[in-house]
Formats: C-alpha cells, structure tokens, sequence
C-alpha cells in the first residue's frame, strides 16, 4: 500500500529549539503513515545557526536525534507555498506569519492547537524545561493525527 504523501513545515522563532524538536518529533510520529517531507524554519532565524545543545540532548534522551548539518533557516514564503501544512508554535507567531505571508492562511495552524496549548520557549531555561517543551511537542504531534487520517481520506 502507498502511503500518501504530506510536506510540512514546522515554523518558530530562531529554527534552533521547538521547529527542530518538532522536526525530529513528526519523523518518528509520520514516518509509518506517510510519505513525508518535513523541515522546519524560523521566523526571525539566523541561517546557519546550530541547533540548541539541550534541544539535541532531550532529542537524543529520547532516541530522536538531529542531523549534524541541522542549522537554522529563515522562513520564506517559498517555504510556506511549498508545504501542504504548517504548524506554528505560538498563536502571535500564526497571526504574524499570515501577516506577512497571506499565501498560509488556510495551511497554517499553531502546532497545540488540539490541546489548546501553545508551545513555550524553552531558550534560557535548563534541561527539565527543554524536556517539558519536547513532551508537550509530541503530545501535540499525536493529537495532529486523526485530523491528517481523516483529511487524507476525504
């Protein structure tokens, strides 16, 4: 059986902490339903910057993990008109972005939006905090399935 193919875009502040993590997260989560293309950006990313050292360690804890060549990108609209969905982790960040990209307003959801949660950021904090930031992405990645199953098969 082919699995259908989906192209999502994980979008926050820098692309070095929660879209990474999200990334990482939605690999493992998609990885038996979908054909999946996934990558992350951020909003105000330095390219080139490299991941957070504690988001890669609370991925690696979890047997996640990054590419070494992961480093931030800035978000684009090529990046949002190529992508069938993408998930901001902020609800300011969702306005923001269709604000100034109008192209993803009808793709662009913020990333808790089944648990009514908003995804932190977790830069300045210590480990238990980047812990906390990735259950609350996975839990918010899960949630996302049953509207993509249903979505899929219309």
């Amino acid at each position: 059986m082919t699995k259908p193919p989906l192209k999502l875009l994980l979008i926050c502040h820098a692309n070095v902490c929660r879209s990474p993590m999200a990334e990482s997260v939605f690999r493992h989560v998609l990885a038996d339903v979908y054909d999946a293309q996934i990558h992350s950006a951020g909003m105000e990313a330095m390219s080139g910057a490299p991941a957070h050292p504690l988001a890669r360690a609370a991925l690696s804890s979890r047997g996640y993990g990054l590419p070494d060549e992961a480093n931030a990108l800035r978000l684009s609209q090529p990046m949002l008109e190529w992508a069938d969905l993408a998930f901001a982790m902020e609800r300011s960040q969702r306005l923001e972005i269709i604000r100034r990209y109008p192209v993803a307003a009808r793709k662009l959801w913020t990333l808790g939006h089944w648990l009514d949660r908003e995804i932190d950021d977790p830069v300045g904090g210590d480990a238990a905090r980047f812990d906390a930031t990735l259950d609350l992405i996975e839990l918010s990645a899960w949630s996302w399935l049953p509207a993509l199953n249903q979505q899929l098969s219309l």
